[in-house]
């Protein structure tokens, strides 16, 4: 008698792989998705799972083709992966015009694929992107940097604004205080540029301590917001395209350098408006952080697809001794994991 092929229970062998996975039992788990891979309800979903294991093991090619797999089947994943009030749970797949690079932007060296995530489930995804994020490793300069972002970079970012940017979070300010606190003893002068205000909470903060603030932000909607709120000028432009009337003694970049396609040149222009002296602070995240280093693949600075640069101490730390400054403090952000701030004298 010919054996009888045993009948496959969609629901409940994908019930059965999530409960593996979250014991972190990826081989076993990953054998369940892949019986699923011909399920019309299961196979999308399956196939998202799959990438997230085949990226933790480091089959980076096999990851992407299983995440662009799953929004094949199923241009709207998004509803399968999260909740009701997700700001993405209507989210469509759709191409996406896409500048592709392998060559790192910090020393022009090639990279090699580093890693794949499908950026859909942070909540604040923006429209434009396409959500399956590659990532490249240079082992040159040991930088991290994004294989993909829309070809009309800037055109995307301005066309969409983040409600929370908008709203100034007030539990930031001691924080920042300590920044500004440790700024002042360092800065030769009262002149602060601020390079990507958003909702303003450093502005704020530097008006307190007597600086004399002018803000840059790349989208409209948080510069107005901004300009109105504090009364301060604060100009709407990509900063490469700031054309300034002076230097400064202070050039705040808080969370900006990760998200520029030419982050030499942005350093190179930021202290070329420093005063002999003065301070550059930049915070940005770090991918061997401690927050970095036990999260993993967990940590959502993976998944942010605004994010195109990720630096580590050491690589910007060498970087900007090349540069004529000298860096005289390293801190970790008191509010945002994964965040490094380093403060650095113009030499």
């Amino acid at each position: 008698m010919a054996a009888v092929a045993r009948a496959i229970d969609p629901v409940s062998t994908f019930n059965h792989a999530e409960q593996l996975l979250e014991k972190q039992r990826d081989n076993e788990a990953f054998g369940l998705y892949f019986e699923l891979r011909d399920s019309s309800r299961m196979a999308p979903l399956s196939y998202y799972r799959m990438g997230e294991i085949l990226n933790r093991t480091g089959q980076i090619e096999e990851s992407i083709d299983c995440h662009r797999k799953a929004f094949e089947l199923d241009p709207h994943l998004a509803r399968g992966l999260t909740t009701n009030d997700h700001p993405c749970h209507d989210y469509r797949y759709h191409f996406v015009e896409q500048t592709h690079t392998t060559q790192c932007p910090m020393c022009g060296e090639q990279g090699r694929k580093h890693s794949c995530y499908n950026a859909i489930t942070k909540p604040d995804f923006t429209p434009g992107f396409d959500p399956i994020r590659v990532w490249m490793h240079c082992d040159a300069c040991h930088h991290i940097f994004a294989a993909n972002y829309p070809t009309d970079l800037i055109g995307a970012l301005r066309q969409h604004n983040h409600g929370s940017h908008l709203s100034p979070r007030h539990e930031v300010f001691p924080a920042l205080g300590r920044v500004l606190s440790n700024i002042r003893t360092l800065a030769p002068g009262n002149r602060l540029l601020e390079i990507g205000a958003g909702a303003g909470e450093m502005a704020a903060v530097a008006a307190e301590f007597l600086f004399d603030v002018v803000g840059i932000d790349i989208r409209p909607a948080y510069a107005n917001a901004v300009a109105e709120r504090l009364k301060i000028p604060v100009h709407a432009c990509d900063f490469l395209d700031y054309q300034a009337d002076d230097t400064f003694d202070v050039i705040c970049m808080g969370d900006v350098l990760e998200h520029t396609t030419e982050p030499v040149r942005m350093l190179l222009k930021s202290i070329s408006l420093l005063n002999p002296g003065g301070v550059l602070w930049i915070s940005t995240p770090n991918f061997e952080s401690a927050f970095s280093r036990v999260q993993h693949d967990a940590s959502p600075l993976w998944r942010a697809c605004e994010h195109l640069n990720y630096f580590c101490y050491r690589s910007l730390q060498a970087m900007l001794q090349t540069m004529g400054v000298a860096v005289v403090d390293y801190a970790i952000s008191r509010h945002c994991l994964g965040t490094m701030e380093i403060t650095c004298i113009r030499e």
